[in-house]
């Protein structure tokens, strides 16, 4: 498992994957610094909602398009390495990476986050289940155009609770989505979370998490083994 993780940073390194989140972190922090007092929090909030999104649903996906075009795939999995490591390795690194992205972001802007726990679990299971996401949108696709387009479709529904969260329309059913969990927890940047907080917001992301990795993985075995050899994934 920690080979698969070193292997996945690698990769992402040796592509500039790090120096563009470099760029991006810079941008937002300039950006950050230009929005009035007023709205600082809700901005940072969203961006820091949006970037492990992005880096999760898109960059997960690039790579594995990018590692499929590279022939990568077929030694991989000829190898002792089991789609279940394969898939918590790219969780583990892209996890890590939004996680540093999250603190340089908040640290350069707001300093320290009143409940830092909170939010570091926000970003890391907010990751995590985009990444997972997004394995099992790309299993499916066979060109970059056609995984944006199906991305963004599998991924909309996840962003409905931002429409209660900016007060635009509100409703119960936002309950059932780990976004509604991620912002709670994300609100930990500028205030304390509260026990039933915490305690919703892991459950439902924990629950989304398990169902996304039990969905990416099928997906995977069914759509990218069968054609390097299935059952290496069991």
């Amino acid at each position: 498992m920690g080979t698969a993780v070193a292997f996945d940073i690698r990769f992402q390194w040796r592509h500039g994957f790090y120096g563009v989140y470099i760029i991006v972190c810079a941008f937002y922090v300039a950006l950050l610094h230009f929005i009035p007092e007023l709205y600082q929090e809700k901005t940072t909030v969203l961006l820091t909602f949006s970037d492990p999104s992005a880096l999760g649903l898109i960059l997960a996906g690039g790579i594995v398009l990018l590692e499929r075009d590279q022939g990568i795939l077929d030694p991989l999995f000829v190898t002792p390495i089991r789609i279940r490591e394969y898939l918590l390795a790219k969780v583990c690194s892209l996890s890590v990476l939004s996680l540093l992205a999250a603190w340089a972001v908040h640290g350069t802007t707001n300093g320290m986050p009143v409940s830092p726990v909170a939010f570091s679990l926000g970003v890391l299971m907010t990751s995590s289940f985009m990444t997972l996401l997004s394995i099992g949108v790309v299993a499916r696709c066979q060109t970059i155009n056609s995984f944006i387009l199906l991305s963004q479709a599998y991924a909309l529904p996840f962003v409905l609770p931002l429409l209660g969260y900016l007060n635009v329309w509100d409703s119960r059913i936002y309950l059932l989505l780990p976004s509604e969990g991620t912002l709670r927890l994300l609100q930990g940047a500028f205030n304390s979370v509260s026990a039933g907080n915490y305690a919703y917001s892991l459950f439902i992301l924990i629950i989304w998490n398990i169902a996304v990795y039990v969905w990416a993985k099928r997906s995977y075995e069914y759509h990218v083994l069968m054609n390097v050899g299935r059952g290496r994934g069991k």
